[in-house]
């Protein structure tokens, strides 16, 4: 029987050194960065910045009531693309009739009241998203901002 005993120290014995190492090494796996400092800490690449990219400014013609009006558009496009700069310029016809499109079915009423400035914003965004996107152009468009509106 006493021989029986000494199997169940030594396995017993054996586990219990198993377990600790395990253990061990578990805790130096996750504490790691803080023992070790820069290899092991997790790398988060930095977020990408934002660029504006300001196109030439455009002039409409706008049907009014009576008349017709000119208005005056200068806007820029922000966008987080790496590419962005030489995308633009490669899409600037489709950037151009797009917007003319845009605005030659917008009366002069419409533009010049004053709250609708960001809707016109945001149509802007979403159809020269969607006309770059159409076209092969692969570029992440977060705003489109009317920098300076002038109707007459």
């Amino acid at each position: 029987m006493a021989i029986g005993s000494k199997k169940i120290g030594k396995l017993s014995g054996l586990t219990m050194v198993f377990l600790a190492w395990s253990a061990g090494i578990f805790w130096v796996g996750w504490k790691s960065p803080e023992l070790f400092g820069e290899p092991f800490t997790a790398f988060e690449p930095a977020p990408k910045v934002a660029q504006f990219y300001p196109l030439e400014k455009f002039i409409f013609s706008v049907p009014g009531k009576d008349t017709s009006h000119y208005l005056l558009l200068e806007m820029a496009l922000k966008s987080r693309s790496d590419d962005a700069a030489n995308i633009i310029r490669d899409a600037d016809p489709l950037i151009k009739n797009a917007l003319m499109k845009m605005f030659s079915q917008k009366e002069y009423e419409e533009l010049h009241a004053s709250h609708q400035l960001e809707l016109l914003q945001t149509e802007a965004q979403v159809l020269l998203a969607t006309v770059l996107n159409e076209n092969n152009f692969s570029i992440e468009l977060d705003d489109v901002l009317f920098t300076r509106m002038v109707i007459q």
